[in-house]
């Protein structure tokens, strides 16, 4: 056993090292979940709930059994349970997540499957190892209390050491393993660090069985990354999770979930359009006056689907020039090798969309703007009438803009706020319905009166033939509508109205 100062200064390091775990796994359970359920406010919700309901039920299990067993082996073994159970969670979860998600499919609603998938899932990975880590710091007050009987000194310095160690497992898993290890290792580094120091308590004097503990993470940083089904290519960057994935025809651009597309690219040689909203921004040069000089400007380039389609379509008939713009360094990379992104009309640049109208003075026919932060909301910076008021003055005369907005019907709150936002700032505003199988938009804004029906009478490339007429077929101009709000810098609650649009749709279709 230890000496009673060293015993001491291990009870500390415990607390460390518990409390840096707990948080570590709790910022990794998000990305865990992140290709099947994607980040929104409803997964993060069930994460940071479970895992509350969890340790509160661990401090109170805690309290009573150190009470009865004040007995550090006790506490050690209970650690090396929760280790060895959060050390199985990178492995299960594939299978499980198959399992749940098939069983309640037949609820037929996306959010149903986010929302009672996610929590069913956290449920059954988190719920179990986090209670017994829940125990560990009433356990250690009571070892330390019998002792010296200093209770509430003891108590403040223990939760003090175990938030600090919260903090390292705040911040090293975002800045340093999620990057460059990914989620799954460093959910196995983390585990595997609270393992050495929970044998080392155990096994004081077996050296030599520490040290080979210690060859567990070079075993761990060598294991290969498990690969989804009909997965090319996938990572994880400092914003997103991303996956690019094959299916029949076409390649899909996944960020931060399972269901939801950001960029298609046709891999068949008749045709790059995607069948979906995509092909809709190609309407853009015939809309504005269809002036031959066209320059476009993208927010949200992603895997480059509007951009690939745009130089294809008019590249040889207009003088094209696109600006890209895409936060994310390493999206831009996987799209420049699994997407084709690179043509000669495309300019990328890595940055915030709205930093990039701050710093550049160009001037667009038409600003594209299709910025999704994961699965299910808008970037809020990018909805407001400080936004628009900005993005108006990158506009020469006639311009357009264009967005994606997903909304449930065209009574939507969300869609209402934001086309009300729009007034603020343009004269008219139009909004297309791309599909009766999608929820996808098409808000179209512009100070100039735009003559959609004239689309029938312009010559156009056959293959784009049906998305001019299905435009022409369902464009509706908005009006300001005083039963809906608009959205500010100071003022944009776009998750709250994305979750509540959800919640109507998924009660109104019970």
């Amino acid at each position: 056993m230890f000496k009673e100062n060293n015993y001491k200064k291990y009870l500390y390091i415990l607390s460390f090292f518990c409390g840096m775990t707990i948080m570590a796994v709790e910022i990794s359970a998000s990305r865990l979940l992140a290709p099947y359920f994607g980040t929104s406010t409803f997964v993060w919700t069930n994460i940071i709930g479970v895992i509350m309901v969890a340790l509160a039920i661990g401090y109170f299990v805690g309290g009573k059994l150190s009470d009865r067993r004040p007995d550090l082996n006790v506490l050690l073994k209970i650690i090396l349970v929760s280790c060895i159970f959060l050390m199985t969670i990178p492995f299960i979860t594939r299978p499980l997540v198959e399992f749940i998600t098939g069983s309640i499919s037949i609820w037929q609603s996306a959010t149903s499957l986010i929302f009672i998938g996610s929590l069913l899932t956290v449920v059954i990975l988190f719920i179990f190892p986090i209670i017994l880590l829940g125990i560990v710091s009433p356990f250690i007050i009571k070892l330390l209390s019998l002792k010296n009987g200093n209770v509430g000194n003891d108590a403040g310095l223990v939760f003090s050491i175990s938030t600090v160690g919260s903090i390292a497992g705040t911040f090293l898993p975002v800045l340093v393993f999620i990057p460059y290890l990914g989620t799954r290792k460093t959910i196995l580094i983390f585990s595997l660090s609270l393992l050495v120091i929970a044998i080392i308590g155990l096994f004081p004097k077996k050296i030599s069985l520490i040290f080979l503990l210690l060859f567990i993470p070079v075993i761990v940083l060598k294991m290969p990354a498990i690969k989804s089904a009909n997965a090319v290519a996938e990572g994880e960057s400092v914003y997103q999770y991303y996956q690019v994935a094959d299916q029949n025809n076409f390649r899909y651009l996944k960020i931060n979930e399972g269901m939801g597309v950001f960029s298609v690219l046709n891999k068949s040689s008749d045709s790059v359009l995607t069948d979906s909203y995509f092909d809709y921004y190609n309407i853009l040069p015939y809309i504005d006056g269809q002036s031959k000089k066209q320059d476009v400007l993208i927010l949200g380039l992603a895997g480059g689907t509007v951009s690939t389609q745009l130089n294809h379509f008019f590249a040889n008939d207009f003088d094209l020039h696109i600006d890209g713009v895409e936060i994310d360094k390493k999206l831009i990379e996987t799209a420049k090798k699994y997407f084709n992104l690179e043509n000669p009309s495309l300019t990328i640049y890595n940055l915030d969309g709205r930093n990039f109208l701050d710093y550049y003075q160009n001037k667009y026919n038409a600003v594209v703007i299709d910025v999704y932060s994961n699965q299910l909301y808008i970037s809020f910076h990018l909805t407001t009438k400080e936004f628009f008021d900005l993005v108006k003055n990158h506009l020469k005369p006639q311009g357009i803009v264009a967005m994606n907005v997903n909304a449930t019907g065209k009574d939507s709150a969300l869609l209402k706020n934001i086309t009300n936002t729009m007034l603020l700032s343009f004269k008219n505003v139009y909004t297309v319905w791309t599909s009766n199988y999608s929820w996808n938009y098409l808000v179209i804004a512009s100070d100039s009166d735009l003559d959609f029906k004239d689309l029938k009478n312009i010559k156009v490339d056959p293959q784009l033939r049906s998305i001019i007429d299905n435009t022409r077929q369902n464009v509706e101009r908005v009006e300001y509508d005083n039963k809906f709000g608009f959205l500010t810098d100071d003022k944009a609650p776009i998750e709250n109205l994305t979750d509540w649009m959800i919640i109507d749709y998924v009660y109104k279709n019970m």
